[in-house]
């Protein structure tokens, strides 16, 4: 019997590994204009995404998840797998595959992009909290990239 509680223990632990303990958060985006890469980015921290101007793809401090993936024109969505909570959303299209988000000299984008909630921005990216979803349940949310 001495042998039979770690075996027990261990089967437990496994079937619960399995176990997912957030909400599958579909990520649609849609309005891809042409082939290139695809950089979305899920935040929680305030901070790290309003300072976030798509100089560089890739995972940073405050990306609690993310995908950079080839995109052809269209749309594409991805499943998220996040506890709940709330996030901000941004994605941008990088076409040449330099991993950033090209812009003008008066940093504006020339690349698509697009934020949770279409949340648009004065004269830059829209607030946190204005491109924040909040996470209680498996959800769809679609970014229309301009």
């Amino acid at each position: 019997m001495r042998n039979f509680r770690p075996l027990v223990l261990g089967a437990v632990l496994l079937s619960l590994a399995g176990i997912s303990w957030g909400h599958n958060i579909t990520i649609t985006v849609e309005n891809i204009s042409k082939a290139g890469e695809l950089h979305i980015a899920v935040y929680d921290s305030k901070e790290a995404f309003e300072e976030d101007r798509g100089e560089q793809g890739g995972p940073a401090p405050g990306i609690v998840d993310g995908l950079i993936i080839a995109a052809t024109p269209g749309k594409f969505s991805h499943d998220f797998d996040l506890p709940t909570g709330t996030y901000a959303i941004g994605v941008f299209h990088d076409v040449n595959g330099n991993n950033s988000l090209d812009t003008n000299f008066l940093g504006i984008p020339k690349e698509q992009y697009g934020f949770g909630n279409d949340a648009t921005g004065s004269f830059g990216p829209p607030s946190f909290n204005d491109a924040a979803i909040t996470v209680s349940k498996d959800a769809t949310h679609t970014i229309t990239l301009r």
